[in-house]
C-alpha cells in the first residue's frame, strides 16, 4: 500500500475508534477553575433531600432504589426528592456496610454522651449551660454543619468561598462558618474548636477535608475524643457537587465506615438565619421551668 494510503487507512481506524469509544463513554465533566488553578466550589449549595445517612429497614441490603420505590416515597407537594449520585436513586448515604446503618460499636466500646454529664437531680433546664446546643444557638443539631454534613427538613443550606489558603464553609442554620486551612497542619494544644480543627489539601479535582479534635458537645455517633472524619468534595457535573465521608474512631469501630451524596446548586447568597446565643428563647425557656419547679414544689 502506497505511503500516502496507508496513512489515510490508519487515520480512518483513529477515527473509527475514537468514535465508538466517545459513543460508549460519557466524556468526564471538567470543574471550572478559581484564580489559583484548582476546580471551583464557590456558590450556595444544597443537600436537602428525603434520603437519610441510615437506610430504612424496609430497604435491606438495596442501596440503589427502583423508580416504583422512589414513586412511592415522593410527593409532588414535597420539593425534597429522593437523593441522587450519578442518577442513581439512593436509599441511604451509608454505602460501606451492607444495611447502609451505622456499623455497631466493637465489643466493649462505649459510646461519649453528646451533652454535659449532669449531676445527680440536675435538668438540662436547670441552667443555660446545660441546654442543647441548638437550643443555645451555638450549632444547629444533628451534624447540619458537620462535619459529616447531614441535612435537615429544613435550611440546609451551604455557603463555600475559597481562597489560595482557605476554604470556608457557611452553613445557613446556625451561621456556623467552618475555615479549613489548605496544607495546614492539626493543632496540638489541646483546644477543641466548633467544629473541630479542620485542615485541606487538593487531590487533583477533589478537595480533601481532614477533620479532628472534636469537642464534647459535638459528638458525632457517640465519638468525639478519637474522631477523625474524612470529607472530598468533587464537582462531578454542572450544578452537582460530589460530598463522600468517612468516619474513623479505632476506640469505637473495628473499620472505618462512611458514604455519599450529591450537593445541588442554588440560587445564592445564604440567608441569615437570626440565632444568637442568650436570645429571648433561651430566657424564656428557662423562666417556664422556674415556673414548673414552683408549681412542683421542687423550688
Amino acid at each position: 500500500m502506497p505511503k500516502p494510503a496507508l496513512s489515510l487507512f490508519l487515520a480512518a481506524l483513529v477515527l473509527a475508534g475514537g468514535s465508538t469509544g466517545y459513543t460508549q463513554q460519557k466524556a468526564a465533566y471538567v470543574a471550572p477553575l478559581d484564580r489559583w488553578g484548582h476546580p471551583d466550589f464557590e456558590g450556595a449549595w444544597t443537600n436537602e433531600t428525603l434520603t437519610r445517612l441510615e437506610r430504612r429497614p424496609q430497604f435491606g441490603d438495596q442501596l440503589v432504589m427502583t423508580e416504583t420505590q422512589v414513586a412511592g416515597i415522593e410527593n409532588p407537594a414535597n420539593p425534597f426528592k429522593v437523593m441522587r449520585v450519578g442518577g442513581q436513586p439512593r436509599s441511604s448515604f451509608i454505602t460501606t456496610t451492607p444495611d447502609g446503618r451505622v456499623p455497631p460499636l466493637k465489643a466493649g466500646a462505649q459510646a461519649d454522651p453528646r451533652y454535659h454529664d449532669l449531676a445527680p437531680g440536675e435538668r438540662v433546664t436547670d441552667n443555660p449551660e446545660t441546654q442543647a446546643v441548638d437550643d443555645r444557638c451555638l450549632l444547629p443539631i444533628l451534624n447540619n454543619a458537620g462535619p459529616v454534613l447531614l441535612p435537615l427538613p429544613n435550611n440546609s443550606n451551604y455557603g463555600i468561598v475559597q481562597t489560595r489558603d482557605h476554604v470556608v464553609i457557611l452553613s445557613e442554620m446556625i451561621h456556623d462558618a467552618r475555615i479549613v486551612r489548605i496544607g495546614g497542619k492539626h493543632r496540638t494544644d489541646g483546644v477543641r474548636p466548633w467544629l473541630g480543627d479542620s485542615i485541606g489539601r487538593w487531590e487533583g479535582r477533589t478537595l480533601v477535608v481532614e477533620t479532628t479534635n472534636f469537642p464534647p458537645l459535638q459528638a458525632f455517633r457517640g465519638s468525639w475524643r478519637n474522631l477523625k472524619v474524612t470529607e472530598r468534595f468533587t464537582r462531578t457535573a454542572q450544578g452537582r457537587l460530589l460530598y463522600q465521608f468517612t468516619v474513623e474512631d479505632p476506640t469505637l469501630w473495628d473499620k472505618p465506615w462512611g458514604g455519599e451524596y450529591e450537593m445541588a446548586a442554588i440560587k445564592g447568597p445564604i440567608d441569615e438565619y437570626a440565632c444568637h446565643e442568650g436570645e429571648v428563647s433561651m430566657a424564656a425557656m428557662l423562666d417556664a421551668a422556674r415556673d414548673a419547679d414552683r408549681k412542683s414544689g421542687r423550688r
